[in-house]
């Protein structure tokens, strides 16, 4: 037992980048969390990405590598206390499923892919644990290899997220691709940039900022090359920035760049990471930025954190909505606690994993919201709403399981209903939405006037059993009831209604 404990208050984030990826490994100790290991692998997944989203075998295989890697490190940590995410290129990535397959395979853990604005609040909650000093409101810039990402918060609470689709590594295969380097080059890329920051320098300079802080390897890589060449002593300022523009414009090429305090590993995109830091300094009008040390991977982990202990920023996210789209609470309660009763009914026989149970409960509080656009099919607006919203703190794919769970509460499921989705969610889908099927179905009538009901499962064979006096009073629930079993059929589930002593 004791050689145990370690390990269950042992942490770990996997941040897999356009540019490199990062595996954090920490240890819960007295409130804190104590680092352990820190691995990083420059992949440049992004680089290996062409403009249809096909990714060269080449870099393939070396991302596969370096997730065995990470693997190893990795064993021994309960699955739980791990979260790995992907950032910019796997959003762009074709067949991004069948690649997640063999990478979730070799890292041994699940990988989420994270929208850019909610990359975008992590990486803020990341910075923020390490800004001692920095009170107020701060803005905070991480620029990575396929996006960056801009926020204004305070304390730990975001107020505005942005993420561009410009980072080192596209920026500087979109303009420096063939290694030449020159003043008009440069000034391209400085206003494409800039031309993307038009609309958000307004909001950003209109909410305004105490404290500018920057993140990530290209911001770290300039304060450390102004440093050495005796510019400044720490942080970034915009007239350092200026002689570095000037100084790397002397070189013709990325080859022959010479810099001091330039790592091997960095050197082939600091190019266009330059440029883009340089477009951000310009239109948000900064002197000067402090640089943190941490980034995405420590947002993760505190992130995990706050999932494990309850304070699970989806909670805030699902209560916007059905604030938003006026939502009947007492109804979604309803639907809630029928379909979390029916799953605790079914998880052993069927294999649910517990981590589904809050998708499904977050599901039935969403399900009606697309009555606020109209009544008329109003389960398919519901399911454009959770797919295409801004959702802080669900993944992609947990954005795409709750939008086709609530597409799929009622009318005919489609052979096609898990499409979206990773293989390895299909089974937890099919689990989830009998559930909240079967919920609707009880609560069609709009009261608390709720059946006791058993409900047993295995091998996608389950069993409803309600009181037969009860059936007898209900015909036309007993009649969707029986009418579930041909749509459940869709999803390979043998659906039956018998007669039993309720529980």
């Amino acid at each position: 037992m004791e050689s145990s404990e370690p390990t269950s208050r042992t942490y770990a984030a996997v941040d897999l980048g356009s540019n490199s990826f990062h595996l954090l490994v920490a240890r819960r100790e007295h409130g804190e969390l104590r680092v352990l290991d820190r691995i990083k692998d420059m992949v440049r997944l992004g680089g290996g990405l062409d403009a249809e989203g096909n990714l060269d075998p080449a870099v393939q295989n070396r991302a596969f590598a370096c997730l065995a890697r990470f693997g190893q490190r990795l064993r021994g940590i309960p699955q739980h206390n791990i979260r790995a995410v992907g950032t910019q290129t796997f959003r762009r990535m074709k067949n991004a499923n069948a690649f997640l397959m063999i990478a979730e395979t070799a890292l041994g853990c699940s990988i989420d892919i994270i929208a850019g604005r909610e990359e975008a609040r992590l990486i803020y909650l990341g910075v923020s644990q390490g800004v001692a000093g920095h009170d107020g409101r701060r803005l905070v810039i991480d620029i990575g290899g396929g996006s960056t990402e801009l926020v204004i918060g305070e304390g730990l609470e975001t107020l505005e997220t942005e993420s561009l689709q410009y980072g080192c590594v596209s920026l500087t295969r979109r303009f420096f691709a063939d290694g030449r380097i020159n003043r008009e080059r440069w000034d391209k890329a400085v206003n494409s940039v800039l031309a993307e920051l038009q609309e958000l320098r307004r909001r950003y300079l209109a909410a305004g900022w105490d404290t500018a802080i920057g993140s990530s390897g290209t911001i770290k890589a300039v304060e450390e090359i102004c440093r050495r060449l005796g510019w400044r002593e720490k942080d970034i300022s915009a007239d350092a920035l200026a002689l570095l523009r000037d100084r790397l414009l002397q070189f013709d090429t990325i080859d022959e760049v010479q810099l001091p305090g330039l790592t091997e590993r960095r050197h082939p995109v600091l190019v266009g990471g330059l440029a883009m830091l340089f477009a951000c300094f310009e239109a948000l009008e900064l002197d000067t930025m402090a640089v943190s040390p941490y980034a995405l991977r420590e947002g993760v982990l505190h992130d995990l954190l706050g999932r494990l202990e309850q304070r699970d920023p989806r909670d805030t996210t699902v209560e916007a909505f059905v604030k938003r789209y006026s939502v009947d609470r007492d109804q979604a309660e309803r639907i809630r606690n029928v379909a979390l009763r029916a799953f605790d009914k079914l998880a052993e026989g069927l294999f649910a994993s517990a981590g589904y149970r809050n998708l499904l409960g977050w599901a039935a509080v969403l399900h009606e919201c697309g009555l606020s656009v109209a009544h008329s099919q109003y389960q398919m607006h519901s399911g454009y709403l959770v797919e295409n919203s801004d959702m802080p703190g669900f993944t992609r794919q947990e954005q795409l399981f709750l939008a086709t769970l609530v597409r799929y509460h009622r009318r005919a499921i489609p052979g096609e209903y898990t499409d979206l989705l990773p293989t390895r969610l299909h089974e937890p889908l099919r689990t989830t939405l009998l559930c909240l099927r079967f919920a609707c179905i009880l609560c069609r009538s709009r009261d608390d006037e709720i059946p006791g009901f058993r409900l047993s499962g295995s091998d996608h064979r389950v069993t409803a059993g309600l009181d037969a006096e009860w059936m007898q009073s209900h015909p036309l629930t007993l009649f969707d009831l029986k009418q579930e079993s041909a749509e459940l059929a869709a999803t390979g589930i043998e659906f039956r209604v018998s007669p039993s002593p309720a529980s």
